[in-house]
């Protein structure tokens, strides 16, 4: 059994009196957003009282000090994906306090074994996901470098916009991802999954439109009007994907935090064992036996499988995020078993046909 559990600890003082119906609204946020099971009140005489809840998900407690204006609350839950943070915002909105000290508890690692397979998880999690953030940039620059030309020029602007770009991530990474990180990391995979398994593709597309685009209005393929945009199209990719890689790190390294907090700078070496591995794999073993669209799906692939793996252990509850996993699985699947025929039929319809 999964012994993980969040503690929240939150005291209190309200800016008047405390009256009922503070208590009340407290107690209903709790009902809206937790189960529920069994309920224990008691009024103390003059003042005050002591509310516990049994939860499904184990237990809420809460005791009021009237003549301090004073409301400590407990809220112990099993399930790591219910954001606490969220449940006390909504409490906060509707009760007036003036001062107030949260304190979340990981609670449930006493079992050091259990902890060291899930820190071992992350830090596979965190080599395989590098190799593939940096996989997909490779794939852009071998695109740029077939559409655009100049291959030396491709490959070094579209490792500076990588690493650029991931400091952009990692710098609005606050703005972007919320506390229920696993949750976020699978969106993230998705995401990354979606925009990297089909960059190469979307290269050529672009080229080919831009093509027709000057045989139609008589402009040159070769004037600022044409290559300007071009170029800006095809490196935003670049740097949508650095974007989000740069929010995947410190994801990764929060994640680390829920099992041991003193280990979160481990996933920086995880992350750049991975990026090593796959820029050697890359020119050796990759792209000398697979085709470059087809390299899209399988790195594709492997992001929407670890997406997958997150969300199994640890339990990420989520309806949306698992019918994404699957229905994205059984397409990446099918565009693999028939990649041969696909890529025939873009390059066809794209390359040659783009073609003055």
């Amino acid at each position: 059994m999964d012994t993980r559990s969040q503690h929240l600890l939150f005291d209190a003082v309200l800016e008047r009196e405390i009256r009922e119906a503070d208590v009340e609204a407290i107690k209903q946020i709790i009902e809206k957003n937790l189960t529920v099971v069994n309920r224990v009140e008691h009024r103390f005489d003059p003042h005050g009282d002591t509310i516990v809840f049994i939860l499904a998900e184990s237990h809420f407690s809460i005791h009021t000090y009237p003549e301090n204006n004073y409301i400590s609350m407990d809220i112990y839950v099993c399930n790591m994906s219910t954001n606490l943070e969220k449940i006390l915002d909504e409490i906060k909105s509707v009760v007036p306090f003036t001062k107030t000290e949260t304190k979340i508890v990981l609670r449930g690692r006493i079992g050091r074994q259990s902890e060291d397979r899930s820190l071992s998880l992350v830090y596979f999690v965190t080599v395989v996901v590098a190799c593939c953030s940096i996989l997909y940039e490779f794939l852009l620059a071998q695109s740029l470098s077939t559409t655009m030309g100049n291959t030396a020029l491709r490959y070094n602007l579209t490792i500076g916009l990588f690493i650029a770009s991931m400091g952009f991530g990692a710098l609005l990474y606050k703005k972007f991802i919320s506390k229920e990180y696993f949750k976020e990391f699978i969106k993230v995979e998705l995401l990354l999954s979606l925009v990297g398994g089909v960059a190469p593709v979307l290269v050529l597309i672009v080229d080919y439109l831009f093509n027709a685009f000057a045989r139609t209005s008589g402009i040159s393929f070769f004037s600022n009007a044409i290559q300007v945009p071009l170029f800006t199209i095809n490196h935003l990719l670049i740097v949508a994907i650095g974007f989000m890689s740069g929010l995947e790190l410190p994801l990764l390294m929060d994640m680390s935090k829920q099992f041991r907090t003193t280990r979160g700078h481990y996933v920086l070496a995880f992350d750049y064992l991975g990026t090593l591995l796959g820029a050697i794999l890359f020119p050796i073993v990759i792209l000398p036996s697979l085709h470059i669209f087809t390299i899209g799906y399988a790195v594709s692939l492997i992001n929407i499988l670890i997406a997958l793996l997150i969300m199994n252990k640890m339990k990420v509850e989520n309806k949306l995020y698992k019918g994404l996993i699957w229905g994205m699985l059984v397409l990446w699947m099918l565009m693999l078993l028939n990649s041969s025929t696909l890529n025939q039929v873009i390059i066809e319809k794209f390359y040659f046909g783009g073609k003055f």
